[in-house]
Formats: C-alpha cells, sequence, structure tokens
C-alpha cells in the first residue's frame, strides 16, 4: 500500500486560481466604480447651478401625469406654429459635415452652432411661458404643494454644502 502522506499537495486547482484572480479584478472595478462616484459627484462650492439642475427641478417634481400634459401641451403649441421637431441625428449629420468639409469653413460651423442655440433657446422660452400658465392655474395650496416638493428634490441632489 503506498504512503500516501509523502505526497505533497500539487498546490491550488488551476480553476480555482482563476476564479480567485477574476474575483479580484471584479472587486478592483467595483471599488473604481465607487470611488469615482463619490470623487466626481462633488461640485465646486464657488461654481453658480447649472441650468439644468434648477429646470430639472421643476420638471422633477411634477407628476408624471403633469410632465405628460405639459410635454403635450409644448408639442401641441409647436405643430400650431408648424414647427418640425427638432431631429438630433440631422443636427448632428450636418455638423459632422460642416467639420469634414474640405476646406474647412469656421463660418458655416459657426452658423450651425447659432442655429442650434437660438432654435434651442425659443423652445425653452416656449416650454417655460407653458409651465407657467400650468403653475398660474394652480391653487395657493397647490402652488404650496408644489414648491415643497421642488425643495425636496433639490436637497436629495448632492452638492456643496448649503451656505449660511
Amino acid at each position: 500500500m503506498p504512503d500516501t502522506q509523502d505526497k505533497k499537495p500539487s498546490g491550488m486547482r488551476p480553476g480555482l486560481r482563476y476564479l480567485l484572480i477574476g474575483s479580484l479584478a471584479v472587486n478592483f472595478i467595483i471599488a473604481g466604480l465607487m470611488v469615482g462616484a463619490t470623487v466626481g459627484n462633488k461640485r465646486s462650492g464657488d461654481r453658480p447651478p447649472r441650468e439644468g439642475d434648477i429646470l430639472g427641478a421643476y420638471t422633477q417634481a411634477l407628476s408624471s401625469q403633469e410632465r405628460r400634459e405639459i410635454g403635450k401641451n409644448i408639442r401641441d403649441h409647436h405643430r400650431a406654429l408648424g414647427e418640425k421637431p427638432m431631429r438630433p441625428r440631422e443636427v448632428l449629420q450636418q455638423m459632422l459635415e460642416a467639420l469634414q468639409a474640405e476646406p474647412f469653413d469656421p463660418e458655416a460651423v459657426k452658423a450651425l452652432i447659432d442655429q442650434q442655440s437660438e432654435t434651442a433657446f425659443e423652445r425653452r422660452k416656449i416650454a417655460q411661458g407653458l409651465w407657467l400658465e400650468y403653475v398660474s392655474d394652480m391653487t395657493a395650496e397647490e402652488r404650496a404643494a408644489y414648491a415643497a416638493r421642488i425643495q425636496e428634490v433639490l436637497s436629495k441632489r448632492k452638492g456643496p454644502p448649503k451656505r449660511p
């Protein structure tokens, strides 16, 4: 009968070794994502809030039904004016063509940027006007509740400490 105690263990099985290496890699990825999310979300206390920070709170504080209703009013308004909806792909395609053109024409790119800015401004102005009409039709109690929901949305956001 051979002596089994004389055999030395051959080490870790290859499959188990790969499993441990994979597990370690996943742990590093998760740790990196967590650190990146924590560090990356810090805002500078000196930076003013972005427009999206403010406007987003107004819409997030609305119920989904209210957002749908306002969105429908915005679309109906644009249709009544005979405006075509913005097509992001078309806008991007125009910009790509202008950027790739030889010889390069900075004025053509500037014209596209100006057109995009003007269109976005006009659409935002219309949306804000329709939102204001919607809020103006609220009762005092509804507006107070809406303001409280906006405050709740803002308090949940990460950002710089509130100034006294």
